[in-house]
């Protein structure tokens, strides 16, 4: 089984540095032209899904669509990989957001979830027993599953057995993706294309302050 976990393409507001959590919003035209580029380099390495998975919401079902040409009706939903809730946070601009949300991302386990939103610990659970699910199953498949950057990341740390302190050490772009596969009974990443050119959030300024 070879996993091709991507994150979607770009939203109005990932350029608006919003938090977008559980807001059901489309792609915007970048989000829809980074998809269609994604699909052309798959497709010109000859790569064809036998499945094709995302999360519910919006971007990630249109990314789905957009790269295997599956209708949005058919891809199946996956509830685990849907994104982070930030609950009273979600559609506020990240650098207006103080200490708290710095430590969201520089330090994950100091973080400290308001009320009505997801811990990390929670956040975390949900997308390893999807990914122990999946690799349960062990079929003879290719498959896309398109998540979201918080999801995606947690995905990646647990593949790699890295700790969440260090859960956003990398960059993952929008339609940025790795390929996890079953190697000696578990799942591992195997490769990785995290398209640092399509970073749209530059954080580094407000997580210095």
């Amino acid at each position: 089984m070879e996993l091709y976990i991507m994150r979607h393409g770009q939203t109005a507001d990932n350029k608006k540095h919003l938090l977008q959590g559980r807001k059901n919003i489309p792609l915007s035209d970048e989000g829809i032209e980074q998809a269609l580029k994604a699909k052309a380099e798959l497709d010109a390495e000859g790569i064809r899904f036998d499945r094709v998975c995302a999360s519910p919401l919006k971007r990630a079902m249109q990314t789905a669509s957009l790269i295997t040409g599956v209708p949005e009706e058919d891809i199946e939903t996956v509830e685990e990989i849907i994104e982070y809730d930030f609950g009273p946070l979600e559609g506020k601009r990240v650098e207006d957001l103080g200490p708290n949300m710095r430590a969201f991302f520089m330090d994950p386990e100091a973080y400290i979830a308001p009320e009505g939103a997801e811990t990390y610990e929670e956040m975390y659970e949900r997308v390893e027993a999807y990914l122990r699910r999946m690799e349960a199953e062990d079929p003879d498949e290719k498959i896309l599953v398109v998540a979201h950057g918080g999801t995606l990341h947690a995905m990646y740390q647990l593949l790699n057995g890295d700790p969440m302190k260090d859960m956003w050490k990398q960059t993952i772009g929008n339609c940025g993706y790795f390929i996890a596969s079953v190697v000696d009974g578990k799942l591992a990443v195997v490769a990785r294309r995290f398209k640092e050119e399509n970073k749209t959030l530059p954080l580094d300024s407000f997580l210095k302050k």
